[in-house]
């Protein structure tokens, strides 16, 4: 088993084949695939969650939060990976910058009969369980509200609730994540000429190991 980076165009058939929403962003912060020698048979995608749920998550650091946004792999038959768990521990603890992203935050779907056992076997801690309103798009397709930045479901059909469980896994006491970044010296600078789509100035986050 080879645990390795990935481009998008390497997984995205994977995902779109077995992951119930059936695809991946077009940006991601990290893109992990494990190989085979008959090919790719699990990948995972990272990225940072929409502004609402980081701050949820952390409210004294939400730009340190990063999420599990997809995993998937292909059935048990086809891989010789047993323990899906496995390589998602690897990225973890040494693939994913934990001094730049100290709070790492994935969901099970209960509706799917997803039951979080991956994340417990990888550490994850349990917290907020809720119901969340469920959509499907013209194909059949699980759909998320949220895409591209942008909140809505005009196109999309509601397929009513489904329990949520959200995972946590933290690389410093709660509460203690921006004084974590600081210390690993992460600094916010501004991008000069540049503003997010609301207006207020850009900014990207800097380490300075000085």
């Amino acid at each position: 088993m080879i645990l390795r980076a990935a481009a998008r165009d390497e997984v995205l058939s994977l995902f779109e084949r077995h992951h119930a929403y059936a695809g991946i962003s077009r940006s991601t912060t990290y893109l992990f695939a494990v190989e085979e020698p008959c090919g790719i048979v699990a990948a995972f995608a990272w990225q940072p969650p929409p502004p609402g749920a980081a701050k949820s998550v952390c409210a004294e650091a939400p730009h340190g939060v990063l999420a599990l946004s997809r995993m998937v792999a292909v059935p048990r038959t086809d891989r010789a990976l047993r323990h899906i768990s496995k390589p998602l521990r690897q990225q973890m603890r040494r693939m994913i910058d934990r001094t730049r992203w100290p709070v790492l935050v994935t969901y099970s779907d209960e509706g799917l009969g997803h039951t979080g056992h991956v994340y417990k076997c990888s550490g994850w801690q349990p917290t907020i369980r809720s119901q969340r309103p469920q959509f499907v798009d013209a194909d059949g397709v699980r759909r998320s509200a949220y895409a591209n930045g942008r909140s809505g479901h005009a196109h999309l059909r509601s397929i009513g609730t489904a329990t949520i469980q959200r995972w946590e896994h933290w690389s410093c006491e709660r509460g203690d994540a921006a004084r974590w970044m600081e210390a690993h010296g992460w600094q916010r600078v501004a991008v000069p000429g540049k503003q997010w789509r609301s207006g207020s100035p850009a900014f990207t986050w800097v380490r300075s190991l000085a």
